[in-house]
């Protein structure tokens, strides 16, 4: 019995193995397969398509990450700022207002003192003669009848025919050489010199305030003087008022 049925089976098995043989499997066409290439290259798109969202998310994520630092920074900056003000203050406080102290300045005194359109002057004044273009200390004297200079080193010359004298006068720009042509001679009687000297006398310019004249000297050589120049009665009357207690009224000429 078991025997009659393996022989039917074996007996099948052996005629669908011959018909098989008879009909082989059919092969696929080339649309099948390039369908199937389509399919594959779909699945690889879509493959790569992921990791390109996958990693501009990632991408992104630092991005958002690196601006929230940045505004984080930006925030820090201008709270920095907004500070400042504070800062500076605690540690540079406004200076305390210095009251100015006061000072005693002398008066300015009048340029060109003058009274009933004479010029004042004062015991000493100081004058510019020209020649030599400088400034001198004079004293004023009433008791004198002329005006007179301390010249050292007196040499008298001839010039052109004419008779002319060299001296010297110091001054306040230091010492200045003079040379000027006699105008004429004066004898001077002093109480050591009974007879008197015959001296020369010259005619500079000279400025004092606002008087601007050309004024005739006697030259001698009176070292021992305080002053270089002597302003007499000859050059004040007329032109001036004298104030003996008191100096230096008029300015310096700056000519």
């Amino acid at each position: 019995m078991n025997t009659g049925r393996l022989s039917i089976i074996t007996g099948a098995a052996i005629f669908l193995a011959a018909c098989a043989s008879l009909n082989p499997k059919p092969q696929p066409t080339v649309v099948e397969t390039r369908l199937q290439q389509l399919r594959d290259d779909v699945q690889a798109m879509k493959a790569e398509v992921e990791r390109t969202r996958a990693s501009l998310q990632t991408s992104n994520a630092s991005r958002e990450n690196s601006d929230r630092a940045v505004e984080l920074r930006l925030d820090s900056v201008h709270r920095s700022i907004e500070a400042l003000p504070e800062r500076i203050d605690l540690k540079c406080p406004e200076p305390k207002p210095v009251k100015p102290k006061t000072v005693c300045k002398e008066p300015v005194k009048p340029a060109n003192e003058t009274l009933h359109g004479k010029t004042i002057v004062g015991e000493k004044e100081r004058i510019r003669l020209d020649p030599p273009s400088k400034t001198f200390v004079a004293r004023i004297d009433t008791g004198a009848t002329s005006s007179s200079l301390h010249a050292n080193s007196i040499v008298q010359f001839e010039r052109d025919g004419a008779n002319w004298v060299r001296f010297s006068l110091e001054g306040d720009e230091g010492v200045a050489t003079v040379e000027a042509p006699i105008v004429r001679y004066a004898r001077v009687v002093q109480q050591a010199d009974p007879k008197g000297s015959r001296r020369p006398v010259v005619a500079l310019r000279l400025t004092l305030g606002e008087i601007d004249e050309s004024v005739e000297f006697t030259l001698a050589d009176r070292s021992h003087l305080e002053n270089e120049v002597l302003l007499g009665r000859s050059f004040l009357t007329d032109l001036t008022l004298v104030d003996v207690s008191r100096k230096f009224i008029q300015p310096a000429s700056k000519k």
